[in-house]
């Protein structure tokens, strides 16, 4: 799966200010429902957040891949943030978050929402793909860095 074709216009921030786990999955919440035109943003969040509160979904060098699947969405929906400074993010290895990648999928879904999650997972394994995603300096930046590791590893 070629998450950069997941993207759609307005969906990425560059360098979020959000200092807080709950700050920066709002923030993330609010660029989906303004890209997708999606309505229902407090059910979405209340499904992200609950989903957090569960098992964190930092899963460490840097990288959290916040996701629900959820049934106000009639498909999958992605945005991504990147944060220079880093964040708590309770991750598996204790590292600040610098990558986020939220993804949403309909309720009634598996297959997709479950190869989305682990083409992050493929594609972020290499820090170098990381390292350069977490150092754009625009959207467009960012998906042609995307890109390209999917032209590499996918």
């Amino acid at each position: 799966m070629r998450l950069s074709e997941r993207f759609v216009d307005n969906c990425i921030l560059i360098n979020s200010s959000s200092e807080t786990k709950e700050a920066i999955l709002n923030e993330l919440v609010d660029t989906l429902c303004s890209a997708y035109k999606l309505d229902h943003r407090d059910e979405i969040f209340e499904a992200i957040w609950t989903r957090e509160q569960s098992r964190s979904t930092g899963i460490g060098c840097g990288l959290a891949v916040p996701h629900a699947k959820i049934d106000y969405v009639d498909r999958m929906c992605m945005v991504a943030a990147t944060i220079e400074k880093g964040l708590d993010f309770q991750s598996f290895d204790g590292e600040p978050v610098y990558l986020l990648i939220l993804i949403v999928s309909p309720g009634n879904t598996v297959g997709p929402h479950l190869k989305a999650l682990s083409s992050v997972s493929r594609l972020l394994a290499d820090g170098n793909v990381r390292k350069d995603l977490i150092a754009s300096k625009t959207p467009a930046e960012f998906l042609t860095i995307l890109r390209a590791a999917e032209d590499k590893f996918l």
